[in-house]
């Protein structure tokens, strides 16, 4: 019998490897449901929620062919969190997102793989763009946006967004942010 599920793609950097949590070789209930899994979502002490969350984030990957990749520790092995495009129904557009566990924080882990993953959307995916929302006094989040390359847009509000003032952060391709867009500046 053949094969016929889509592969997921596998991303690579300097320490990281970035993994669809959809792909059968990965083991998301090891990475996320177990009890002494690392911890990064806010209901992660209700497992039924967080099994619901993981569950969400596997389906986004057969829904849109793209989600949220599951950050390894390429020298242990640890999944250290969870990066990539987002776009669940009544979001304005996808948006780039970031969620590291305690064990993957004040590394660098989560530039490296944002940077990772924007080389990939914008390399191979074809992708001419992607947003961040951020809320405003997040402020290592903007840091990490600003690091990565992004400009700040206007704030923006949507129905599934509880958070308020959040502000969209522009991901475009270097080759882009020299061209027209960087003279008049990217803030609106």
């Amino acid at each position: 019998m053949t094969d016929v599920r889509k592969p997921f793609p596998r991303l690579v950097s300097k320490r990281l490897m970035l993994i669809s949590p959809a792909d059968p070789e990965f083991d998301a209930n090891a990475a996320f449901l177990t009890p002494d899994a690392p911890r990064f979502i806010d209901a992660a002490e209700d497992p039924d929620s967080l099994w619901w969350s993981i569950a969400t984030i596997i389906g986004h990957w057969h829904l849109h062919g793209y989600g949220l990749f599951a950050v390894v520790e390429r020298s242990s092995g640890l999944t250290v969190g969870l990066v990539g495009p987002w776009f669940p129904k009544g979001w304005p557009e996808p948006e780039l997102s970031w969620h590291l566990m305690e064990p993957g924080q004040g590394k660098g882990y989560a530039s490296e793989s944002a940077q990772c993953v924007l080389d990939w959307l914008f390399a191979e995916a074809g992708w001419d763009s992607i947003v961040s929302y951020v809320p405003e006094e997040n402020e290592a989040s903007i840091a990490l946006a600003q690091r990565v390359g992004a400009r700040p847009e206007k704030p923006v509000s949507f129905r599934l967004q509880p958070a308020p003032n959040i502000r969209a952060w522009r991901h475009i391709p270097p080759a882009r942010v020299s061209g027209p867009q960087a003279a008049r500046g990217m803030l609106h």
